[in-house]
């Protein structure tokens, strides 16, 4: 656990209507700080409770670590907020990674394969990373190729996931916050139609970004999505 005294952050990444996000440092004993991300909740989400934040955070703890997800460093209690603290991955997204692959159409851009090998690595790093989610009782509304992290080991991570008791209220209030329309790139039917999530609804989008590293081809991920 570490207390205000341990924290310092530097650069505000995120305000937003659910989340708050900084990057900083923390004071890890008999090393030097370390650089990681920490995250709360909004004021108004933890006054409404559309989030069950203090168990979202208590199962995120319980979770292994494991190369497909973003590791957790610990809890950060500053004042009254509660934060959890993640490792800080300076990399690129699986987004990024396949449109490198396709060049974009831009001139002298350098041409970066991705490998079968790759491609069969990335598949088995998400489908591990989705099933234990689920395992732990997590989902992941909005999951595209913009959310699965590449990371300099060629590791690929998920992050920015919720509690399936939250997801629906999750997805109301990004939706609110971009204006952006739910399509079926990236939403099951019922979410679209009955703003209904469960652990199933999470097999469409998992199989859209399984298509779209399979294919190459990052023209689902283009479409207007919630971020």
């Amino acid at each position: 656990m570490f207390y205000q005294k341990d924290m310092c952050m530097i650069y505000n990444m995120k305000l937003g209507r659910l989340y708050n996000r900084w990057m900083g440092t923390v004071n890890v004993p008999n090393e030097s700080s370390k650089c990681v991300v920490m995250s709360t909740v909004t004021a108004d989400v933890l006054r409404t409770k559309e989030v069950h934040w203090d168990v979202f955070v208590k199962r995120v703890l319980e979770l292994p670590k494991t190369n497909t997800l973003v590791n957790v460093e610990g809890i950060g209690v500053d004042k009254a907020c509660l934060y959890i603290i993640h490792e800080h991955l300076t990399c690129e997204t699986l987004f990024v990674r396949l449109n490198v692959h396709q060049n974009m159409g831009v001139p002298n851009t350098a041409f970066i394969p991705m490998f079968g090998s790759e491609v069969i690595a990335h598949m088995l790093e998400i489908l591990e990373g989705m099933e234990l989610l689920h395992s732990f009782g997590f989902v992941h509304p909005g999951l595209s190729t913009k959310k699965v992290l590449v990371t300099n080991q060629g590791n690929c991570k998920l992050y920015d996931f919720c509690l399936c008791e939250d997801a629906c209220n999750v997805v109301r209030m990004k939706s609110q916050i971009v204006q952006t329309p739910r399509t079926g790139n990236h939403f099951a039917p019922e979410v679209i139609l009955r703003n209904e999530y469960t652990k199933a609804s999470d097999l469409w989008s998992t199989a859209v970004v399984l298509w779209e590293l399979m294919s190459g081809n990052g023209i689902m991920a283009q479409s207007p999505i919630i971020t």
